[in-house]
């Protein structure tokens, strides 16, 4: 049972080609087959392994009609494996047929014995065990196979008779037209021997090699019975004049005999011949092909093959040890000239020792000079940084110089226009208090003191005058900062900017913030500035850093970079 889960699984394991349609190169199917030769011994052990299982059969038959089916699968195992043991199972089966009666029985053995000792090159002895069969008493559904045998059988008397137009020639010509009067097209064989009915005559038959392929597709490559389909196929595309396909699937038979480990390899025999190709082709391959065909031959042992391979080894031989003795001749062409070019590099290497100890020399002056400019390049390199750092610090210098000069060039306009709007608003404020005290002075003559009372009294013309102070405080920032109220709000949440009214330039947010631009940090200078409380400019402030969108610790200081003021004409 161990034997027949290890055959199992090497079953398993067997490379698996799959039952598509066989489009690959031959080159390719060439390459696997090689592989599985390589693979041979695991095969043969899978093999005895099968025949392990099926012998228990046999040992465990309680009937004789379970030790027949028993011994005629050991029959079909052995029968292109070992053919000793073939006989032996074959021999038994015969008695137990001859002993029951059974007509069936007794017609099978006899033909399957004949098919055995032919493939030997038992020939007379097969042909005695076709005679004795009983015609009279063979089913009609066996003919096919007592045909089948007799074509077989006379195939290999024509070829050792010799010729091509002997009487066994003749013979197996006849039992040709007879299976093909018998065998039904559903016969497994049908297409085996409608093929060999075919080959060698002008009969033709398109619908044969569809036939064939069609039925191929199915192939998994691990039969007898795939060997033979492939086969036929090879040699009726060789019969066509198509290489390639005769290639390719001659390659596919011996596929399908290595890994049944099939001792009848004919497939193998014929593609060494292929691959020989008169001595043009692949040697390597074919050496090997016809070892290995020859190898089975003896073992099995097949004396008719074994002579037959004997003839086309000796030419693959011939041909390899001849390819060997011209690689010969080339490898000790090959080790003289290896002997010249030592004797050249010897003297090379002479001439390179002496070249070397020359520029050894010279390389030491070399190193000597380079060490002399290398500390020149280095000085050079040390007075290249410092001069780059101080053109560095200097640009630092011009920079930090630019800024301070644009800050100042700000700072001057803004006093400018401050002190010009300051002088101007003196100005208007002494003119008013001019009049204001020559309408009081009037009043004060003409003793209107309650017209003096009302005008000291209301607070319109303060309102009046501190909004106007307002708006020209206004109108003179935005004139130096245009962009400050756009700049202020980017930096505040966009959902709680600042937007002054419509009749406003700024509000008292804004406003506070753009004194803030100005350097006025201070909230009580703010609150003075904007006649309001110090604590009403704290809470603005503290209001609208709540809205920023940057930290408010930074806010202040960045507001005072705001706004690109608006240089003054040149």
């Amino acid at each position: 049972m161990n034997r027949l889960v290890h055959f199992l699984i090497l079953l398993l394991c067997l490379p698996a080609i799959g039952s598509a349609a066989f489009n690959e190169a031959p080159g390719h199917y060439l390459s696997m087959l090689d592989s599985l030769i390589d693979k041979k011994d695991d095969f043969q052990k899978a093999k005895v392994a099968r025949i392990a299982y099926f012998q228990n059969k046999a040992h465990n038959a309680a009937t004789e009609h379970d030790k027949y089916i028993a011994y005629s699968q050991l029959f079909d195992e052995y029968s292109t494996f070992n053919a000793d043991s073939a006989l032996k199972y074959i021999n038994l089966n015969i008695g137990i047929a001859d002993k029951s009666g059974n007509p069936e029985w007794k017609a099978t053995t006899r033909i399957e014995k004949s098919n055995l000792l032919a493939g030997t090159g038992l020939l007379k002895e097969a042909e005695n065990e076709m005679l004795a069969i009983n015609r009279n008493e063979m089913p009609a559904d066996l003919l096919p196979s007592y045909y089948g045998q007799m074509i077989f059988l006379y195939s290999h008397l024509g070829n050792y008779a010799g010729g091509d137009k002997n009487e066994y020639y003749v013979k197996e010509r006849a039992y040709k037209d007879s299976i093909m009067d018998v065998i039904p097209t559903t016969h497994k064989d049908y297409l085996w021997y409608k093929g060999w009915d075919i080959l060698g005559t002008d009969k033709t038959d398109s619908s044969l090699i569809p036939s064939l392929l069609e039925k191929v597709e199915a192939s998994q490559l691990n039969s007898r019975d795939d060997a033979k389909d492939f086969y036929m196929l090879a040699k009726l595309y060789e019969w066509q004049g198509d290489k390639e396909n005769y290639k390719k699937y001659m390659a596919l038979s011996a596929i399908c005999d290595v890994k049944t480990a099939n001792a009848e390899i004919a497939s193998l025999e014929e593609l060494a011949k292929i691959m020989f190709d008169n001595g043009k082709g692949n040697i390597d391959r074919a050496y090997d092909y016809i070892n290995y065909s020859l190898n089975k031959a003896l073992t099995f042992p097949n004396r008719v093959r074994a002579f037959g391979i004997a003839r086309t080894q000796d030419a693959i031989n011939l041909a390899y040890q001849q390819r060997a003795r011209i690689q010969e001749k080339r490898i000790r062409l090959f080790l003289v000239l290896v002997a010249a070019l030592a004797l050249l590099s010897l003297f090379t290497v002479a001439v390179i020792i002496m070249q070397n100890r020359k520029l050894k020399k010279q390389r030491e002056n070399l190193d000597s000079a380079n060490k002399e400019l290398n500390n020149h390049i280095q000085q050079l390199s040390d007075a290249q940084r410092q001069l780059a750092d101080a053109n560095s610090r200097l640009t630092e210098l011009n920079s930090d110089l630019h800024k301070k000069n644009e800050e100042l060039n700000e700072a001057n306009y803004v006093k400018e226009e401050y002190i010009g709007y300051l002088f101007t608003i003196c100005s208007n404020y002494i003119g008013k208090l001019e009049d204001f005290r020559k309408s009081i002075h009037v009043k004060a003559i003409t003793r209107k003191y309650k017209e003096i009372e009302a005008a000291t009294e209301t607070h319109d013309s303060m309102k009046k005058e501190l909004k106007e102070f307002y708006k020209s405080f206004d109108t003179v920032f935005l004139h130096i900062y245009p962009n400050f109220i756009n700049d202020f709000n980017a930096l505040l949440q966009p959902d709680k900017q600042i937007v002054p009214k419509e009749e406003e330039l700024l509000n008292t947010e804004l406003r506070i913030y753009a004194l803030v631009r100005l350097g006025i940090t201070d909230s009580v200078k703010i609150a003075e500035f904007l006649h309001c409380s110090p604590q009403t400019v704290y809470n603005n402030r503290f209001r609208v850093r709540n809205k920023a969108i940057i930290p408010r610790e930074d806010f202040a200081e960045t507001v005072r970079t705001l706004g690109k003021f608006m240089e003054r004409p040149s």
